[in-house]
């Protein structure tokens, strides 16, 4: 699913050609051909497989816009714990693989484990370790209760207690510094033009967060810090990750915390019941571990869904990394790649 032409003087690289989404899945299609809110619902969860409460988050939202649904709080606060433990699984692994790609095999391992009980931690929320199926229209088959908050909170120590000291190990080690310090920087101004989001952004001192700019879900009545730094290198993008991870793990230790368990929750929307607002059109934006997530419809007389588009957040991105080689040696491509961690399949929609 990826092309890449590396331009290069002997093993210096002049510039990086990336080439995606020629494969053309039909996604955006397909969410217009099938019509019942089943299938499209099991559709946003596949939009990007690593990115499943992200994409499925902004769909239901959309929805539920168009279809005047409004949802209960304690609702919200769960699909945003589920969004910021998408964040931390992903960012625990990406922090492993970086590690692989430096040959660093204490600290690959140690993050890579971590990301594991994170993920089965999902599965038993909702019984996939990806989030499929927690997110639907108007209400949840998953409500969460207070065996799963005394899991969670056992979870999140685990992951602080290992995450923090090999973390400071990490990133006291001359090795690692060398390998990451200076390496694939990109300055803040090429962010800015070429619209870099998320985290990706961030790394270069760029503030582009959803959460602070278009609160959703838990974040209108719960602020969880934005972190930029101005390096804008292989190290900012993994220290970002580190930051973000464990910004994170207080945010939903103290979301769980503040969870009205005595409160219901409703069922999903059935497909009968639901009735999306003609002649409109509608944008959802979530803030995705990689970044900015759009979706958008347009309804027709009808009601009926005329037109459906959605952004991922690695099409702002890829960009960056082509930035981010001029000038290296082409042996610097593995670990500036990984230290971006981009989605091919988010972009060939």
């Amino acid at each position: 699913p990826g092309h890449f032409r590396f331009l290069c003087n002997g093993e210096t690289v002049l510039h990086l050609e990336i080439q995606h989404g020629w494969q053309h899945r039909g996604v955006e299609a397909l969410f217009l051909s099938k019509a019942k809110l089943i299938q499209r619902t099991v559709l946003s969860e596949s939009i990007a497989g690593d990115t499943a409460v992200g994409h499925s988050l902004a769909f239901v939202s959309l929805m539920e816009s168009l279809g005047k649904i409004t949802v209960p709080e304690r609702l919200e606060k769960e699909r945003t714990m589920a969004l910021e433990l998408e964040r931390i699984a992903m960012h625990l692994g990406d922090l492993g693989n970086v590690n692989v790609g430096m040959a660093y095999q204490l600290a690959s391992s140690v993050f890579g484990t971590l990301r594991t009980p994170v993920i089965n931690y999902t599965q038993t929320w909702c019984g996939n370790r990806f989030g499929k199926g927690l997110n639907r229209v108007g209400g949840t088959y998953y409500p969460f209760n207070r065996e799963l908050a005394d899991k969670l909170n056992t979870l999140l120590d685990t992951v602080e207690k290992t995450a923090i000291p090999m973390a400071d190990k990490l990133f006291s080690l001359p090795s690692f510094l060398m390998r990451s310090e200076t390496i694939g920087s990109v300055t803040a101004e090429q962010m800015q033009l070429i619209g870099a989001v998320g985290m990706t952004a961030r790394a270069a001192a760029v503030t582009r967060d959803i959460r602070q700019s278009h609160p959703f879900a838990a974040y209108k009545d719960h602020v969880i810090p934005t972190q930029t730094l101005e390096q804008g290198d292989v190290w900012a993008r993994m220290m970002l990750r580190h930051l973000e991870t464990q910004d994170a793990v207080r945010f939903v230790r103290d979301l769980s915390g503040h969870l009205n368990f005595e409160s219901p929750l409703p069922r999903p929307t059935l497909e009968k019941d639901l009735t999306l607002t003609p002649d409109s059109i509608c944008i959802s934006l979530v803030e995705g571990w990689r970044g900015e997530i759009c979706h958008s419809a347009i309804t027709g007389s009808d009601g009926s869904v005329v037109h459906y588009k959605v952004k991922d957040p690695s099409f702002h991105n890829w960009f960056a990394l082509a930035l981010s080689l001029r000038d290296l040696e082409i042996s610097d491509f593995p670990i500036n790649n990984k230290s971006y961690n981009l989605s091919y399949c988010g972009f060939d929609l």
